[in-house]
């Protein structure tokens, strides 16, 4: 062993515990957590492991025993599978960032191994990452896209701008394929699983509790005891899984954060490819195939237009004009009055563009007047939204997967511009003989009714972007509105609480926005020390393409917003009040 490693105990773990657990509540010790916990099999060699001792940074290093416990869950049954392989991983080396990685087990594994009815091989694969010092906690890390990757279990934090990771912070961390991989080589391979509806089914929403189930099955084997607490973080996809686990699992976590919640996912689908397509195609020029390109209804010039015409219109509503829109609830302008008068050919735009921009804040409706998802709000870092960024995804998503029976087509493109917006829309609802559950019910998650997570104590932050394109505020609001009224402001705060984030794209960055924020420690924070987040201090990232790298802003639990207050540098969150 390392001469500089030599002299770790037990009690050097459970003060390095505490100083993870410190230093993500930030505050001391509000309440002592349970000590650092060793696999079984190493608890009878702790002699051993205190004399290899730590490494550079005081961590203790691996005992042998610590890789012969990793190294013989290999093989271990869990419910509807098995671990398929479990390795000692070492440390990364040098400067710690947001995917470094301390000692820790590694096991992957698969359940419901199985061939689908489109002749595919089919397996729910997870992977699971067990830290050499475990702070007996669980973080479930959710997917993305429409997964199909078995994605690397660091335990990301939400938001922009980490440097460290659940995992180099002593979390227990899974994650999932959802069920299927990606096809590799095969057109919109990402989108075929969508014949298969057992694959359909688990990407949806029953992957939570059978991969949540192996993990605390495995936990509990390696460490000897269940999680003292559980959560779960996930971001657009993930973030809807998120919304799922609170509505459906009430009874797997004590704490959720879902960012950019894409909780009614197939009517966002429905919007952002066929309606943005076709709306797009009424302005677009010509791409070389012919058709419209819809990446091109305005130009630069007239994206930037907008962004500035939004900032003429709402910027100081906040009594602050920093190139930001704060005061989200009064900005309403009507970009049917951006269009050129006479004479004019700077900061407006053609008559008919105006009313493509009109048309495309206010969201699609069905032939019968019936809104399909949800409005944009009018945020300067939405003008990308005119370039339909999302296009690809969302039309795989509507034609592959979240209507029935499901349309298989290698051009997507042609798929947006041919369909019937009303059909598309129906068969989001609609059932067959082969797919028994419809893409809004296993894929969405807009239930009010969170009963039991409440009554069990659960706590909920969801956040999303002004700017996020694909995901509206004006959803997120809307879904918490109901929440509020089923429960009451008061109750409902108690359990769950949303913050609106000026500027940020999706799950992070936003040249016109504060994205750097802690809400996985305002979480834990108000699990594991009942402090509830009436707000977060978020900074701007020069990453993010802000021209203020470091303004701070207080992100206000809604409906509260950020005011200035009249005095003080407007770089400075203290000079800003939640109103």
């Amino acid at each position: 062993m390392n001469a500089a490693r030599r002299g770790t105990s037990a009690a050097l773990l459970h003060q390095q515990e505490y100083h993870v657990i410190d230093r993500l509540i930030g505050i001391r010790n509000p309440l002592r957590p349970s000590p650092a916990r060793l696999p079984l099999a190493a608890a009878a060699g702790l002699a051993l492991l205190a004399a290899c001792g730590g490494d550079g940074d005081g961590s203790p290093a691996p005992s042998a025993s610590f890789t012969e416990a990793c190294a013989a869950l290999a093989g271990t049954s869990v419910d509807k599978g098995s671990v398929d392989t479990a390795a000692f991983t070492t440390a990364t080396g040098g400067t710690l960032t947001a995917t470094s990685m301390p000692d820790h087990c590694l096991v992957r594994g698969a359940m419901n191994r199985r061939t689908g009815i489109d002749g595919k091989p089919y397996a729910l694969q997870f992977e699971l990452r067990l830290p050499l010092v475990w702070n007996s906690r669980f973080y479930y890390q959710g997917g993305s896209g429409v997964d199909g990757t078995l994605f690397t279990a660091t335990g990301s934090y939400p938001a922009g701008g980490n440097t460290r990771n659940a995992l180099l912070d002593g979390y227990a961390v899974v994650t999932t394929d959802s069920g299927h991989l990606t096809e590799a080589g095969a057109a919109n391979g990402m989108f075929l699983f969508g014949a298969d509806p057992q694959a359909r089914d688990e990407y949806g929403d029953a992957q939570l509790p059978l991969v949540t189930a192996a993990a605390k099955t495995l936990i509990k084997r390696f460490y000897g005891d269940e999680p003292s607490h559980s959560y779960f973080v996930g971001c657009s996809n993930g973030g809807r899984q998120a919304m799922v686990a609170a509505q459906r699992y009430p009874q797997l976590f004590d704490g959720i954060v879902a960012a950019a919640p894409g909780f009614r996912l197939t009517q966002a689908s429905i919007q952002g490819s066929v309606y943005q397509a076709q709306l797009a195609a009424t302005i677009a020029p010509s791409g070389a195939d012919g058709r419209p390109d819809i990446t091109q209804p305005l130009t630069a010039g007239e994206r930037a237009v907008v962004s500035q015409r939004i900032l003429d219109a709402c910027d100081a509503l906040d009594g602050a004009v920093d190139g930001m829109v704060s005061k989200m609830s009064a900005c309403q302008p009507d970009p049917a009055t951006w269009a050129c008068g006479a004479g004019e050919t700077t900061n407006c735009l053609p008559a008919a563009k105006a009313g493509y921009v009109k048309k495309l804040f206010a969201g699609a409706y069905t032939s019968t007047g019936q809104q399909i998802y949800a409005p944009w709000p009018f945020d300067p870092g939405m003008a990308a939204q005119a370039t339909n960024p999302f296009h690809f995804i969302f039309a795989g998503e509507a034609s592959h997967i979240y209507t029935t029976p499901p349309t298989l087509t290698a051009d997507l493109v042609g798929y947006s511009l041919g369909a019937n917006i009303d059909v598309e829309f129906a068969k989001l609802s609609a059932i067959s003989g082969l797919f028994k559950r419809s893409g809004n019910a296993f894929t969405n998650a807009d239930s009010p009714d969170m009963d039991a997570f409440k009554a069990r104590g659960g706590k909920l932050i969801m956040f999303n972007g002004a700017a996020d394109l694909a995901f509206s505020n004006h959803d997120l609001v809307r879904y918490y509105e109901q929440v509020r009224s089923r429960y009451g402001a008061d109750a409902a705060a108690g359990f769950a609480r949303v913050f609106l984030v000026p500027g940020m794209a999706h799950c992070s960055g936003g040249p016109y926005g504060t994205d750097q924020f802690d809400a996985f420690g305002a979480l834990v924070r108000w699990v594991e020390a009942g402090t509830a987040p009436d707000t977060m201090t978020s900074t701007a990232r020069a990453a993010a393409g802000v021209a203020w790298p470091g303004r701070t802003r207080p992100l206000c639990a809604y409906p509260k917003e950020a005011i200035y207050k009249g005095s003080g540098s407007i770089e400075d969150a203290a000079n800003f009040a939640c109103q």
